[in-house]
């Protein structure tokens, strides 16, 4: 279905539209340029970047991606697969694949599965995927300038906020490529974490700020004009202006009633139901429906969850495209203002509220590949969550942690891990359904607090699971998971700069059963690595061959190499003359760390 909504008139913003033109110039020009475009609710930014992108699309390649919101989760790198969904539908598969520098995409996969089965995760697969997008948009420059928007950041997650920096801090190494993220200024509370980063951003020389400003009386007689082809009466726009205060979009909804006659609605909600109240019936109910969905909702996805086939959607769905309540994104709908959704779903009563998540989770469960990964797991959970079935809520938080870990997205394997955390208690059976315990679940969580930079909360996993595993007698026979634990904390210790890290990995090795030799061989590393100065030179160097000669017997090269490495740095002899230290084998591992 292929429905086109006429967009209401564009007014008031002249200078803003030459500011985004000046920063494609610059970017034609090899010249790094971002533009961050913040505006209130309904201040028309999304307006303000179809018709600068309208007037381009002829001479530059626009790719668009919104940040899209789950309750008050975000979901991982949202913008940035939807915009390689978009070059893949636009250019083919294997077209995208030999842009990325080296033509290995498979990086890629961790936006979109149909790259194939990313690689190992961690610190440097993050990066590793961070590098071929800003690789990609390098290659597809050298064809045409490219025009990259990132909507509504507000909502971004952290994976998306980190992502958006390094291309922003890299621009230079990126020509032709023009950068353009817009926000809702008035949803940046005190402690909103896009605030500091607007603040760094902004420090830059390339980044420019455009404030979309409310509309003045004229201004505003100029949006009435455009739309009822008419000037309103002057104490029609006094009335108007005063109840708007110039917001464009509440302009646009008192012009509507005004001109239906109907009374001016008492409150905000009511003036942004004002719209959807005049749709047919069955309209409406959809609208109900797809409230529940978030800001944007796919076509199949509406299908499974309201019980209709494509042609009655379609027909439900007609009046409030036809009616600008509703546009067609993609494969997709959105609304046209997050606030209409947001007042649909207020409105809801908390039967209908439960009843419809909980249909949207069971259609997911019946067919997750609806929407692509990691996507549709983390909707999943937000769904099972929001419907107050916490045993489903717990399981499907650790299926979407999981998903969430192999796009690199820590921030939210960490919501995920920490709202399981959360409703422990509330599911007797925890353990039996996701095949691991409370102290596998905080083990995890104090390993993803690390990667995602939350190096205090990672400490305090590790020192809470480890209190809890000291309390629990059955618990003490199993000394590994008390080892992993302390590595783990001495880790983060030391990462953060605290003490106690040697202690932790001390107390680790003494704890090292006799059959576990490749967890002392890493433990033994891990505190060869982190002896420093004088005092400790000796028992760092056996501590390394210790570790070596673990890596050795077992074939394990990693661990050999990073043993003959800590040696090294320990060996002043070594470094200086070349000569091995006692002890250090000549062979391959060691030619590699050489």
């Amino acid at each position: 279905m292929r429905i086109h909504a006429v967009s209401p008139l564009l007014v008031g913003r002249s200078r803003e539209l030459a500011a985004l033109g000046d920063a494609l110039s610059r970017a034609r020009a090899g010249i790094p340029a971002t533009v961050l475009v913040g505006g209130e609710a309904g201040a028309g930014k999304t307006r303000l970047i179809n018709e600068f992108t309208g007037r381009h699309t002829s001479d530059a390649m626009v790719l668009v991606g919104a940040c899209l919101e789950l309750g008050t989760e975000g979901l991982p790198f949202a913008p940035f697969t939807a915009v390689l969904r978009q070059l893949v539908r636009e250019l083919g598969h294997d077209a995208v694949a030999a842009l990325v520098p080296g033509g290995n995409a498979r990086g890629l996969a961790r936006l979109l599965p149909e790259f194939g089965e990313p690689g190992k995760d961690g610190a440097e697969a993050r990066a590793r995927l961070f590098e071929q997008v800003l690789g990609l948009l390098e290659r597809l420059a050298d064809e045409r300038p490219v025009v990259l928007v990132v909507e509504d950041a507000h909502w971004a997650d952290r994976s998306t906020r980190d992502l958006l920096t390094f291309l922003v801090r890299y621009q230079r190494t990126a020509a032709r490529v023009l950068l353009v993220v817009t926000y809702r200024t008035d949803e940046l509370h005190r402690t909103h974490p896009l605030r500091p980063l607007l603040a760094e951003l902004g420090r830059i020389e390339s980044v420019g700020r455009v404030e979309l400003r409310r509309l003045t009386r004229k201004e505003a007689v100029a949006l009435a004009v455009g739309m009822l082809e008419r000037e309103p009466s002057a104490a029609d726009m006094d009335l108007i202006y005063a109840r708007s205060e110039g917001n464009p979009l509440f302009v646009e909804a008192l012009l509507t009633e005004s001109g239906a006659g109907e009374p001016l609605p008492e409150s905000l909600r009511d003036l942004l139901l004002a719209a959807v109240e005049r749709l047919p019936e069955e309209t409406q109910e959809l609208l109900r429906v797809a409230s529940a969905g978030g800001q944007r909702i796919e076509h199949a996805l509406l299908s499974a969850v309201a019980g209709l086939d494509d042609a009655a959607l379609s027909r439900a769905l007609r009046p409030a495209v036809a009616g600008n309540v509703l546009v067609v994104d993609g494969e997709g709908y959105a609304f046209r203002h997050a606030l209409i959704r947001e007042a649909l779903h207020h409105d809801l009563l908390p039967g209908e509220h439960t009843r419809l998540h909980t249909r949207y989770a069971e259609a997911l469960e019946h067919d997750l590949s609806i929407l692509p990964a990691p996507r549709g797991a983390i909707e999943l959970a937000h769904h099972w969550h929001s419907a107050h079935d916490s045993t489903w809520a717990l399981v499907s938080a650790w299926h979407a942690a999981a998903a969430a870990r192999k796009s690199t997205a820590y921030d939210e394997q960490l919501r995920m891990l920490s709202r399981m955390l959360e409703l422990w208690d509330q599911v007797p059976d925890a353990a039996e359904r996701i095949g691991a315990d409370r102290l596998d679940v905080l083990r995890v969580t104090a390993v993803v607090a690390h990667l995602a930079g939350e190096f205090e909360r990672g400490i305090a996993v590790s020192s809470a699971a480890l209190d809890e595993l000291a309390r629990d007698p059955g618990l003490e026979a199993d000394p590994v998971r008390a080892v992993m634990l302390l590595r783990q904390r001495s880790h983060t210790r030391y990462d953060l700069g605290r003490p106690g890290f040697i202690d932790d990995l001390r107390r680790a090795a003494e704890l090292v059963p006799d059959d576990q030799p490749l967890l002392r061989g890493r433990v033994l590393e891990s505190l060869a690595r982190m002896l420093h100065g004088p005092a400790t030179r000796a028992e760092r160097a056996a501590t390394a061959r210790a570790a070596m000669e673990i890596g050795h017997t077992l074939g394990h090269a990693g661990l050999e190499a990073h043993a003959i490495i800590d040696l090294a740095w320990g060996a002043d002899r070594l470094l200086r003359h070349g000569a091995a230290a006692p002890g250090v084998r000549r062979g391959p591992a060691d030619r590699r760390a050489r």
